[in-house]
């Protein structure tokens, strides 16, 4: 087991090197409401509940909240699909801090790596691959690396060690930790209202294989970052409660009953109009079939960063 070496690459960053400490079990503490998205169950369509989904219960809580604290805030967005209420949005621009854990070589991706994937994640959400320009941007402010085999073969175990050593910022910054994923998993995030309660393990874990470039044949777009960040923003699965009528909360992408696998052109699962939204990037979909975000989902993403994240 190896010792952590975590140093500060980036220029922009200006906290100080992580100190040197022994790896070790985490407390006992389970993840987050958020997402993990399964890259085997992608390919081979299996079904089962992911792991973190919320429920339709759980869900209809955050909701409720949400509501309320928008209640008391001046000028929440108006919730139009047609894109209006979006356009009047002032735009957010998001600093990053990329964590890479990695085994020696294995992990270990470069500055131009993590540059692509930020520039993806740009892309997605400024609507350069299609669909909404959610006024959303990110601006890398650094970079560490930690050569620890054990966070790096098990990143959910020793989550509750490595985070608190090397998150960094506050409920407005977000911090990426790339590593390896055993299983079937291609990352995880947290929600905005889970912060207050434990700041520390904010963020989004993604496979390092699902980067630009990457070896996870059908993944490999960097569209699991943009994804999990989805989550990171308070956006839920396309599929979210099925084809009842709150689904994902947002008007403006069609109900889904079930997650995609692939790319099935006319999936259609609901009898509510429109087809599967196969092209957006909070479904299950191959990198290579997801293109856009809806001016819906640009909308809650700006009123939750107004309840949760300003």
């Amino acid at each position: 087991m190896k010792l952590l070496a975590a140093t500060v690459l980036f220029a922009a960053a200006l906290a100080p090197a992580v100190p040197s400490a022994a790896s070790g079990p985490s407390a006992s503490r389970g993840r987050m409401d958020g997402c993990a998205r399964p890259e085997a169950r992608l390919r081979t369509g299996g079904q089962g509940q992911e792991r973190n989904d919320l429920t339709s219960a759980q869900a209809a809580t955050v909701e409720l909240d949400l509501d309320q604290i928008l209640d008391g805030l001046a000028q929440p967005l108006s919730g139009l699909t047609d894109g209006a209420g979006l356009r009047s949005a002032p735009r957010i621009t998001v600093p990053v801090y990329f964590h890479v854990l990695h085994d020696g070589a294995k992990g270990d991706v470069s500055t131009t790596e993590i540059m692509r994937q930020i520039s993806t994640m740009n892309a997605s959400y400024g609507g350069h691959n299609g669909g909404a320009n959610t006024r959303v941007s990110f601006a890398l402010r650094g970079i560490t690396r930690s050569d620890n085999a054990a966070w790096f073969q098990d990143p959910e175990r020793y989550e509750g060690t490595y985070k608190p050593m090397l998150h960094k910022g506050g409920k407005g910054t977000l911090n990426i930790y790339s590593t390896y994923m055993g299983g079937d998993l291609l990352g995880w995030a947290t929600f905005p209202w889970k912060y207050k309660t434990d700041p520390e393990m904010d963020g989004v874990t993604i496979h390092y294989g699902s980067m630009p470039g990457g070896s996870i044949e059908h993944f490999n777009k960097g569209f699991s970052a943009t994804h999990e960040v989805g989550h990171w923003l308070g956006l839920y699965h396309t599929f979210q409660d099925g084809c009842s009528n709150k689904g994902d909360r947002v008007a403006d992408t069609p109900a889904e009953r079930d997650p995609s696998d692939g790319c099935p052109s006319g999936k259609d699962t609901c009898p509510s109009p429109g087809d599967d939204p196969i092209h957006n990037y909070m479904d299950y979909s191959y990198d290579t079939c997801m293109t856009s975000f809806t001016a819906g989902q640009g909308t809650r993403i700006h009123n939750v960063w107004k309840a949760y994240r300003a």
